[in-house]
């Protein structure tokens, strides 16, 4: 019986409007799993709030199990959690509360370039990992970096504490993932209908980019540009570049614009929303070929060259990270070579990134302006699509068939569930593990204890004073009473018992499982003293 992983989720900030492929990939990940996964009822670990967000954000027929995300516990009734980033340490921690062997841990990478990204790699160095716990990589190269971080971590920490650490998840390489027969389906008519509208000449070789455009943290347009205007020459025959998707600010956008102008002055340029679906759909009918030249250390998958190989586009992109592994050369589309400078030659930017002197987005930029992506290869590329149509052809049959036999959500999913079931076999042998103290929960009256004079304990002696009654229904009039409504209800409540049955006492001081288990009334005891309603004796 395959464990049950419940599925973390929690309302991201910021403008919806602008789409990162981390958000569209685990939003795919979650209706893929609620529509492929095992037969059953789903589990999801949230906030309240955020769990009735879930239920209007993804509706199902599927039965969904509240975990609580603030009640850590609940999760020793499911297999696993499953988090939609690569932060596991914190839950690790909290695990440790009830067994690690309780269930599993699993996260994923998105953008590893940031420090947020590889500080959760050190930190599951030192936090109470297991090797039933997993950190799924969508990429051998990104595998290969957290590989790389892990090592370096581990050798620093090893210096200091005398100790090399161990990394202890398993680093599995799954794929994102695209819904390949919504791609399939595109109708070749909207594509017809959007190059009429937009003029598009009938004899145009029609190049897409689809995705975030910004110079900064995607692709430099520059190159990209400057091989249009080449190939245009080449061929003898208009180039249209289709840009669809987003820009990352006004300023972006005019920058782009003149880049445009100035370096592919004879190609004419589309500019289109395809965060609308049916823009989207379009643009990929409309389009001979899809392009992207990233050159950026934020990109560590790439959603939209395998959306355009399920679309059945040859694809023309960089030979860069998880690029890599998603395109076939001369299969599926062609790889165009990237080259960086060696290492040693960029201390100074990780410097200025330490020191805060630059903010990530200008580091990930700074970075990017010395990549260089090879544009006569891109022109080469380009030129063989553009002038033999069977090449192209033959190419994105591959590319779709690719697509659906790698990409395609069920596929995904049956690879997340074998994971998951590999965990469970490997932690089934520790699933009665004793809980241990975790440092992270540590209860705020014990950690704080030296702070008071005193603790409640024996000869601890109370009564009410005289006004009591008075005094509880003046303070449930202030806001600022009680902070935690239950003391004020457990007072009250404590208050009558002391009228009825006299002076309560503490005879002897009570082990830490008894005071657990009478929390509240201690938690009320101190309160009621706090102000002023009753008085020690």
């Amino acid at each position: 019986m395959i464990g049950r992983t419940a599925l973390h989720f929690v309302t991201e900030a910021g403008d919806p409007s602008r789409l990162v492929g981390r958000q569209v990939a685990n939003a795919g990940f979650i209706s893929a799993y609620l529509n492929h996964g095992i037969e059953g009822a789903v589990p999801i670990h949230a906030m309240p709030v955020d769990f009735e967000r879930f239920k209007a954000d993804f509706p199902t027929d599927r039965e969904l199990i509240h975990v609580p995300a603030h009640q850590p516990r609940k999760l020793a009734d499911q297999g696993g959690l499953f988090m939609p980033g690569p932060a596991l340490a914190k839950r690790a921690w909290h695990r440790r509360l009830i067994g690690r062997g309780r269930y599993s841990l699993t996260g994923i990478t998105h953008a590893m370039a940031s420090s947020r990204a590889q500080d959760a790699v050190r930190d599951m160095l030192v936090a109470p990992m297991t090797s039933w716990d997993a950190l799924i990589c969508a990429s051998e190269p990104i595998r290969g970096l957290v590989r790389s971080l892990a090592d370096g971590y581990a050798d620093a920490l090893g210096d200091i504490v005398g100790r090399k650490p161990t990394f202890l998840p398993q680093l599995p390489v799954i794929p994102l993932g695209v819904d390949v027969g919504s791609f399939s389906a595109i109708d070749p008519a909207a594509g017809k209908a959007f190059c009429a509208a937009q003029g598009i000449a009938e004899d145009s070789f029609v190049v897409l980019f689809l995705g975030r455009l910004s110079y900064h943290t995607k692709a430099h347009p520059t190159p990209f540009y400057r091989a249009l205007e080449m190939l245009a020459a080449r061929i003898g025959r208009p180039v249209t570049l289709i840009e669809a998707g987003w820009y990352y600010n006004p300023e972006t956008e005019a920058a782009f614009d003149a880049a445009a102008k100035s370096f592919a002055p004879n190609v004419q340029v589309i500019k289109a929303d395809a965060r609308d679906p049916a823009v989207k759909a379009a643009v990929l009918a409309a389009s001979d070929v899809f392009v992207s030249l990233v050159d950026n250390v934020q990109e560590s998958f790439g959603l939209t060259p395998v959306e355009a190989m399920a679309a059945g586009l040859p694809t023309v992109v960089s030979d860069w990270d998880g690029y890599r592994d998603t395109v076939v050369h001369g299969e599926t589309g062609f790889l165009i070579p990237t080259l960086m400078p060696p290492p040693g030659a960029g201390h100074e930017y990780a410097w200025r990134l330490a020191a805060e002197q630059d903010d990530y987005d200008v580091h990930v930029g700074v970075v990017a302006q010395h990549v260089a992506v090879d544009i006569p290869k891109t022109v080469e590329a380009l030129a063989v699509l553009a002038t033999e149509p069977e090449v192209a052809g033959r190419m994105g049959e591959a590319a779709r068939s690719r697509a659906l036999q790698t990409y395609d959500w069920p596929v995904i999913v049956r690879a997340y569930e074998a994971l998951w079931q590999e965990l469970e076999e490997r932690r089934a042998f520790y699933i009665e593990e004793e809980p241990k103290p975790s440092p992270q929960i540590t209860d705020p009256f014990r950690r704080f204890a030296g702070f008071a004079s005193e603790t409640i304990g024996r000869a601890f002696k109370v009564q009410p004073v005289s006004d009591a009654e008075a005094l509880l229904d003046q303070l449930a009039q202030s806001p600022i009473s009680a902070m935690d409504r239950r003391s004020f209800d457990d007072g009250r409540a404590l208050v009558a018992a002391m009228r009825q049955q006299g002076v309560m006492e503490m005879q002897e001081d009570l082990p830490e499982t008894a005071v657990s288990e009478a929390a509240r009334t201690f938690r009320a005891l101190a309160w009621l003293l706090k102000m002023g309603v009753i008085e020690r004796l």
